[in-house]
């Protein structure tokens, strides 16, 4: 049915040196979209990036 078809949709976008992948069905509870400012919130980073981020953060001294 439509509705299990849309569970698997993805919203993807790319732009100046970003990429972004996510499964439908999150948007509203992992990922939360403020149409007003134009922004996009990941809650509950996937460890992979997480570990990244802390990595580079470290990296400059921040």
């Amino acid at each position: 049915d439509k509705r299990t078809l849309n569970q698997f949709r993805r919203f993807t976008g790319r732009a100046e040196g970003l990429s972004i992948s996510f499964e439908a069905h999150l948007l509203g509870s992992r990922i939360e979209y403020d149409e007003e400012r134009d922004t996009l919130r990941i809650n509950s980073v996937p460890t992979q990036l997480r570990d990244q981020l802390k990595r580079r953060k470290a990296q400059i001294g921040e």
